[in-house]
């Protein structure tokens, strides 16, 4: 695509006008994009036509789910929302991932990973997956509230959400990994082989050829798609080192300072946290926060430090009790 038929296609979705066809079409580019050359491209005068086009076409979303929902708005949550808008288009462009997030919230998204590198990704539920050498992850961007499907091709290690109510799936070629809540690794090789280790939880596998199996923590099985057959085998501490080498995964802390803590979380669940008081980061902690969420991760430093800890969407604000 073009700048001017990306132009285009810009101008007729902020009017609603585009068709099943187009939309498809945006969303296919979006997705394929690599960067913003294509925003940057856009002079001064259509970033701002687009910033205030979008903001009506916003509107419109939101007053048409008013009306399917019967459920208000707070006059705040538009504005936050229509602000997210803003500063994007203010700051010169806009990011691949916010344009799909308004045109189709509700798509198919990938994540990939390149030979020798790690790659982390966030999905929408908190859960995290790192991608890890040549690998594809194939989800939605928003899971709907009865299940959380994805489709991995390669190796991942996956830490998992709890949320007894939509278990999470993880489709590796034949083979089917069902979780409420847990983390483990999932790695295919040419040979066909599904090789899944669990650290902590539970998981249940299974295919169209084998029957269900649970799988439960520090224990592995390595599936044949080629023989229909399963071995049990039980990791090393230098397999469960390799699994977890690169990623953020372990959060474990001795009498660790508080500004190493802090930087742990911050690069772990992409957030930003702020200290209302400098001298909270005097405080030292001994505690083993690996496989937690961040609210539990932040509930577990205010409850050893007594402390107060908010949490707004990606900004975490620590203070002092009073």
């Amino acid at each position: 695509m073009d700048n001017k038929e990306f132009k285009h296609l810009l101008d007729r979705y902020t009017k609603g006008l585009l068709n099943k066809q187009e939309m498809e079409h945006l969303e296919k580019w979006l997705d394929t994009m690599e960067d913003k050359a294509a925003f940057d491209n856009l002079s001064p005068e259509e970033l701002s036509n687009a910033k205030e086009k979008m903001f009506s076409r916003l509107q419109q979303r939101i007053s048409q789910q008013q009306a399917k929902t019967v459920r208000m708005f707070r006059p705040a949550q538009k504005i936050a929302v229509a602000a997210t808008i803003a500063v994007v288009f203010i700051a010169g462009y806009v990011w691949r991932k916010s344009v799909l997030d308004i045109v189709a919230p509700h798509r198919t998204t990938y994540a990939y990973s390149d030979e020798g590198h790690i790659r982390k990704h966030i999905l929408s539920d908190g859960s995290i997956v790192w991608l890890k050498g040549k690998s594809k992850l194939t989800f939605p961007a928003v899971f709907d509230k009865n299940k959380r499907p994805v489709t991995l091709e390669g190796e991942a290690l996956f830490e998992v959400a709890k949320d007894a109510k939509r278990p999470f799936v993880v489709y590796c070629g034949s083979l089917t990994t069902g979780v409420l809540g847990t983390s483990f690794n999932i790695r295919k090789n040419e040979k066909g082989e599904v090789a899944i280790s669990v650290l902590t939880g539970s998981v249940v596998v299974g295919s169209e050829s084998t029957k269900e199996q649970i799988v439960s923590t520090n224990e592995s099985i390595v599936y044949s798609e080629v023989h229909a057959s399963v071995v049990n085998v039980h990791p090393s501490r230098k397999d469960i080192h390799e699994f977890i080498r690169g990623t953020e995964y372990d959060m474990t802390f001795n009498d660790a300072g508080m500004n190493d803590v802090i930087q742990k979380i911050e690069k772990k669940f992409e957030v930003k946290i702020n200290l209302e008081d400098t001298a909270i980061r005097k405080h030292r902690i001994t505690a083993d926060m690996t496989d937690q969420s961040l609210a539990h991760t932040m509930e577990m430093i205010s409850q050893a430090l007594n402390l107060d800890v908010t949490i707004n969407d990606k900004m975490v604000l620590i203070r002092a009790k009073k």
